[in-house]
């Protein structure tokens, strides 16, 4: 090349179609010759070099698609084409038929769009259609275009003095080129926003599944050129992602994995510059961090996450219960109350469990339930009983899709605790035994590690010698061996 350029990017292939020309190859026959140059000298996988030697943007070839399958409205998209690419080390397995489709989008054979470790992984049934099929014509060319000729460099290095800078304008035109387009960045922010919501009433598995290939389209996306507000776009998404990521690898008790996924998640944010990315990781990072045990550091990070005023769209809330809640795990009373005071003061019942946000805004009646096991942790067991009871009012009243299943649990194990503060065996008994007698076992983990809690106050001094408390410990404790993973 006669400008070092990343190899694959779309200055390289520009001036790779210019090498070409120069070599004397048809306009006809430069796409399939582009398509072989970034297989076997950049790696590119087959469906996404012969979509790059097309030069079609995943939006634009799937609507090619559609076209080709005679209905416009068919239902392919370019998320879906970008799956068929990264299979088979994940995503989806496009089918013959596809793979048909997208061959007269490219301009090739549906053979072609195959390598080596697709066919290891392909059915018998398309192997044996593979091999039936004959092989395409290859076109004739010169053996190599791995090096620019050597009158070329001549050139470069003799040219007269008013060519300088010529190309200036040509470079400059580059940086208006995108492998990205706004349809593209919206779709990535509503199946994020639909997933924020879905998570309340969908496995968590699922919803991490589906998370990590929106990360990954977005930071294969980075690779290539965008626009910087396009690049924002796309840094904005590998942070919320990944945030959601940790909280939910956190759910499940996968901690290892959410400190790597808040890594990366406060990564993204660094190079994005936004405050809100701050706050959305901040959140997450400090609810992780409190359910595998580091409450001081919870606090802190709910601390710093405050530092980033964005005005209304991720409220205050989240961040100083959450400050609350990690102070509470070393009974730091004042630090606690005067949290508790604060949100307080902007605590707003009418707030909803909708908009882009509702993952990390949680709904009243988890924000009460925060509050009061913090309380609950440094004495206040009258004042925890009190904010128990509006966070099960709350729940009561939120419709079935906005429910966080886990909370049900949550709420009657605390409510349970706090009864036993205030000497009610049999309130705390009555709270308890309907969660005993469901499958805990599908619950996230922070609700196994309320049960060993619990079960360890019932087993202390004040209840040993109960009858009622024994059983009930008992009870709770096999609840929660049956329910480890």
């Amino acid at each position: 090349m006669s400008r070092q350029v990343k190899p694959g990017s779309k200055p390289y292939r520009a001036q790779l179609r210019d090498r070409l020309a120069a070599l004397g190859f048809p306009e006809e026959a430069i796409p399939a010759k582009v398509a072989e140059n970034l297989i076997v000298e950049c790696g590119v996988p087959p469906r996404t070099a012969w979509r790059l030697a097309s030069e079609l943007s995943l939006d634009v070839a799937a609507h090619q698609y559609n076209a080709v399958t005679g209905d416009p409205r068919a239902g392919m998209r370019g998320t879906r084409i970008w799956e068929y690419e990264q299979w088979p080390e994940r995503g989806v397995r496009p089918t013959v038929a596809a793979l048909r489709v997208l061959a007269q989008v490219y301009g090739t054979s549906w053979k072609s769009l195959l390598g080596l470790r697709d066919l290891e992984q392909l059915p018998a049934k398309d192997l044996a259609e593979y091999h039936a099929e004959a092989e395409p014509v290859a076109a004739q060319a010169p053996e190599s275009v791995a090096s620019p000729p050597a009158r070329a460099v001549a050139l470069v290095e003799t040219r007269p003095e008013e060519e300088i800078g010529a190309g200036a304008l040509d470079d400059a035109i580059l940086l208006t080129k995108t492998n990205v387009d706004d349809a593209q960045l919206d779709d990535l922010w509503a199946d994020l926003d639909f997933l924020g919501g879905a998570y309340t009433r969908t496995a968590p598995q699922s919803i991490l599944g589906q998370l990590a290939v929106i990360e990954e389209r977005a930071s294969a996306l980075l690779k290539g050129r965008q626009r910087p507000k396009q690049a924002q776009d796309l840094l904005l998404i590998g942070a919320k992602s990944t945030a959601m990521m940790a909280w939910i690898a956190g759910d499940l008790g996968r901690y290892r994995l959410s400190r790597e996924l808040s890594s990366a998640a406060w990564l993204y944010t660094q190079y994005a510059d936004d405050f809100l990315a701050r706050r959305w990781v901040r959140t997450s990072q400090a609810r992780v961090a409190f359910w595998a045990g580091n409450g001081v550091e919870s606090a802190k990070l709910a601390a710093d996450g405050l530092n980033y005023h964005v005005g209304g769209r991720l409220t205050d809330a989240p961040l100083i219960l959450a400050e609350a809640r990690g102070w509470s795990s070393v009974q730091a009373e004042p630090q606690v109350l005067d949290a508790i005071a604060r949100w307080t003061t902007i605590e707003n019942p009418d707030l909803g469990a909708g908009g882009d946000d509702a993952f990390f805004n949680i709904t009243k009646d988890r924000r009460h339930y925060m509050a009061g096991t913090s309380l609950l942790s440094v004495g206040q067991a009258s004042a925890a009983l009190r904010e128990f009871t509006t966070a099960r009012e709350a729940y009561e009243k939120l419709s079935l899709e906005h429910r966080w299943e886990a909370m049900d649990p949550m709420i009657r194990i605390d409510t349970g605790r706090a009864h036993l503060r205030l000497d009610d065996l049999d309130g705390a008994a009555a709270q308890v035994e309907p969660v005993l007698a469901t499958d805990v076992g599908k619950q996230p983990d922070m609700v196994r590690a309320m049960l060993k809690i619990l079960a360890a106050e019932l087993a202390g001094p004040r209840w040993r010698s109960a009858a009622t408390a024994r059983n009930l410990a008992e009870a709770v404790l096999d609840a929660h061996a049956s329910a480890r993973p």
